[in-house]
Formats: C-alpha cells, structure tokens, sequence
C-alpha cells in the first residue's frame, strides 16, 4: 500500500487566506508526525501563500466553492484516504470522498459554516467536525446540535481554541520586561493585505498609521504588508522590503510578508499591535499576549469576533482609518497601565496552541 494521501480544502482567495494558512499549519504538523503522508491542496494561488514542502499545490481558479466541477474531478482523481474542508465544501464534494473510501473533516469558525456542519445533508457525510473558538475554545454543541447529533448519527464533535504556527523564538508572554512594557517595535499588520477600504488597500492605511506613531513618539515600528498586497509601497528604512527584516533600527520598516511561524515571533516581541480581526491573524496575536489596537478590515465574521474581544478587554477596538489607528496606538504607547491590562486579559481568555491536538486527532480517522 501507498502512502496515505490527504488532501485539504480552504477557502481562499485574493480577499482572504486564513482558512489557507489555518490548513497549512495542520498540514505541517501532521506531516512532522507521519513523514510518508501524501498530503495535497485544492487552492486559489492569489491567497498569496508561499511555496511549501510539506504538500503538493493543486491550483483553481477561485475558491473551492465557485469552483465545484475543478474540485470534483481532483478529488475523483486524488481519491483521498482524508480529505479536511475548512470554510468551504459542497455536500457534494463530502459524499464524493466518503464513496470512495475516504473519511472527512470539516472545521468551522464562523456561525454561518458550523451551521452547514450541523446540516442533517451535510453531517452524514462527515467523521469530525472540529469547532474552532477564540479563547478557551469554541462553545460545545448546544441543545439543538447535539438533538441533530442524536437524531442524524452525525460527526464526532472536537472543540478547539486557537490553530496556529509555533513561533520561530520564544513567544511567551513574559518575555523582555514583563506585563505590556515596551520590548521591540510596534507592529502594524492587518492580515493577508488583499482588503481594501473606500477604495485604498487596508496595509496603505497601517502604514500611514506607522508613520503617524513613529513620527509622535520616536518609537520604532514594522509594517507587514501581507501576502496578498498588489501596491508599491516602499521601505522608510535601508532595510531589506521584501523578507526579513531586523527590529533594532528606529524609524518605520517595511516588509512585503512573514512566513506564518516568524510573525508569530515578531508579535510576541513587540511593544504594542496594531492588527486586522481576521480569524487567523487575531490568533496569532492572542497567542503573543501583547497590548493590541485592533480594526475590522473585512469579512462579514471581523466585527463579530472585534466586539467580542473588546468585551473581554483583550484588545482595544477601533475604526478602519489611518488617524483613528495611529491615535490609539499612540495612546497605547504612552499608557503602561492599559498595556497591562491588555495583556492580563488575554492571559485570562486562556488562550492555547491547539495545533497538534487537531493534528493527532486527524490522523487517528487514518489509524481508524
């Protein structure tokens, strides 16, 4: 027999990437346990994530759910042994893999996708569907779900908190000088950089954000633009723009993108962030446990999840406009007392790396 062969299936596309790099993360770490896995995935290139060993790239022309008959034939000829759908499958493309042989997981982190997942046309067809919630996890299945669960047979049900990269570094939260005291630079960074707002792309306005902390309070700060970030912007510093960058030099550095596991560090040092309220990117910044100011940048889930963490005082909210942006952070900067208690409440929302939990699980569906 063959090496067991995966294939993943994110949304994704020029205006979002967190269910893409969510997968990618997965990928790897199940990939570092079972090094013969066969691991693939059905994605839209302009998601912007970077060439990577650990799977084989089958590229679409959109996201997976606007391209049906692509992803159906892939699947036909793949014939996976298990096929993950996060934030995008038709009921169609599940039952494709359960026929042939396959098992199925879905992961949602919206209201809207946990419905589908609790769909009694969907739920026969998957094995786990694993809820992914900010803080101590997602809310277990309520008493409507787990009726279905009751009445349809449906999925094992696997609630988990956050699915990030590990940090390249230390990314514990009393590293440097202890509770929201400056360490490194400001970072600006509002996601996967395809958003646009009244018609300028979002990093242009964390940029202009950056100039305006930097220009205020002498502080330095590092702007990432994102992946999927089409403009010209350039590098205020002699740095280099388009990878890694040092953070000792003061003023405003620019660079296009991270991989997922060094921004993860460069949160972790940071003094304070300024951050989009993606899905994927707020984990990341959960995980850091720094003082953050953080915008909807798009997305219809971005406010939602922006309310809730304002509620719990881990981050502090603000409108999508370079001015508003660079006035909070300033204000974040020069108020140690609320850096703290920024950062003790995110201690408290408990947040955790459930990266290699839902790794394990996934691969037991193979075992299994």
């Amino acid at each position: 027999m063959g090496s067991p062969r995966v294939v993943f299936v994110p949304a994704s596309g020029p205006r979002g990437s967190g269910e893409a790099f969510r997968c990618l993360n997965l990928a790897r770490a199940m990939h570092a346990r079972q090094p013969d896995l066969d691991v693939h995935v059905l994605l839209d290139p302009r998601a912007g994530l970077a060439p990577d060993s650990c799977w084989t790239v089958h590229a679409l022309e959109a996201t997976p759910a606007r391209a049906a008959a692509a992803v159906a034939a892939h699947l036909d000829r793949l014939r996976p042994a298990l096929a993950i759908f996060d934030g995008s499958g038709r009921t169609d493309h599940l039952r494709r893999v359960r026929r042939g042989g396959g098992r199925v997981v879905w992961v949602s982190n919206r209201t809207s996708r946990r419905r589908r997942g609790f769909s009694p046309r969907r739920m026969r067809w998957i094995d786990l569907h694993v809820l992914v919630g900010p803080g101590r996890g997602a809310a277990p299945p309520g008493r409507i779900e787990r009726g279905m669960l009751r009445l349809f047979g449906g999925p094992a049900i696997l609630t988990t908190s956050a699915i990030a990269p590990t940090a390249s570094g230390s990314n514990r939260a009393d590293r440097g000088h202890g509770n929201g005291e400056p360490r490194q630079a400001a970072v600006f960074v509002s996601g996967g950089g395809g958003q646009v707002s009244d018609g300028r792309p979002v990093p242009e306005l964390f940029l202009d954000a950056a100039r305006a902390f930097h220009r205020a309070t002498g502080a330095p700060a590092l702007v990432i633009l994102g992946p999927q970030y089409e403009g010209e912007a350039a590098s205020d510093s002699d740095g280099d723009s388009e990878g890694e960058t040092d953070d000792g030099p003061a003023g405003v550095r620019v660079v296009r993108s991270l991989p997922t596991e060094t921004l993860g560090a460069r949160l972790a040092e940071a003094s304070l962030i300024v951050a989009g309220a993606g899905n994927m990117l707020s984990n990341q910044v959960l995980l850091a446990a720094r003082p953050c100011v953080m915008t909807a940048t798009g997305g219809h889930d971005q406010p939602a999840r922006l309310a809730r963490l304002a509620a719990s005082g881990a981050v502090r909210p603000a409108a999508l406009d370079s001015a508003v942006l660079a006035d909070a952070a300033i204000a974040l900067h020069r108020d140690p007392e609320a850096r703290a208690g920024l950062v003790e409440a995110v201690r408290r929302l408990g947040v955790v790396n459930d990266t290699g939990r839902v790794a394990d699980r996934m691969l037991g569906l193979l075992d299994g």
